[in-house]
């Protein structure tokens, strides 16, 4: 754990903080996905994340960054385009990094699961304790690199542990128009290790396992926001 804070405590900060970027729609002008009703996959990571490792999230990455110890001051900053923001308010909200914690994200499905499994590779070739943790959406499975890197991992014998967080949309396709087979088997047939948890992931990971733990969540909201689209416009 990075803070002393509880599941909830660390849930309820999230919400407040999306809640009031919900609340100045008017005033943001980049695009803004939030992680309302998904952020207790977030807690989780909280809860058992160490500061020595190493976190990729996806667009919808405020719970995730804020998993990571980072600050709600320079994200607000960021979101709203100012020089203080954590990017200096060219990043906006959906692709956000800060080397200092070991956190990065990015506006493309899915282009952070090679990067991220080439860290895990890194770290296996320095003998770090440290692990990565890849976090993707249900739509971010669907891109060539992330297999690629299911079989690189299990090859490898990485260090990196893959939670999906399945919202079981992708803007309004749902997944049963996209995907013809249940995730997990598919996973498992590459060799990854399939978890119960984002505990269980972690543990794991950090035993040279790589690993994978899909979260079925229900995303509470529209997919995106920003001032120039009307509320409910676009439905998650």
């Amino acid at each position: 754990m990075l803070q002393p804070e509880s599941h909830e405590e660390f849930s309820a900060r999230v919400r407040a903080f999306e809640q009031r970027l919900l609340d100045n729609v008017k005033d943001i002008f980049v695009p803004v996905h939030l992680s309302l009703g998904q952020e207790g996959v977030a807690a989780d990571i909280y809860e058992h994340i160490r500061k020595e490792d190493w976190l990729f999230s996806t667009h919808r990455n405020h719970a995730d960054y804020f998993a990571k110890g980072g600050s709600e001051q320079k994200l607000w900053d960021e979101i709203m385009g100012l020089e203080s923001g954590l990017n200096g308010g060219f990043a906006g909200s959906q692709g956000i990094s800060d080397k200092s914690i070991n956190f990065f994200s990015s506006a493309i499905v899915g282009a952070l699961v090679g990067v991220a499994t080439g860290t895990a590779y890194a770290l296996k070739l320095d003998g770090s304790k440290a692990i990565a943790v890849c976090v993707v959406g249900d739509g971010g499975t669907e891109a060539g690199v992330y297999w690629e890197s299911a079989n690189f991992s299990a090859l490898h014998k990485l260090p990196i542990a893959f939670i999906c967080v399945n919202n079981g949309k992708s803007v309004d396709a749902t997944i049963e128009e996209r995907q013809a087979t249940p995730l997990v088997p598919r996973v498992a047939k590459f060799g990854i290790n399939i978890a119960g948890s984002v505990q269980g992931a972690f543990a794991l990971a950090r035993s040279g396992r790589p690993s994978f733990y899909e979260a079925k969540v229900k995303l509470q909201g529209d997919h995106i926001y920003m001032s120039t689209l009307k509320p409910k416009e676009v439905i998650a």
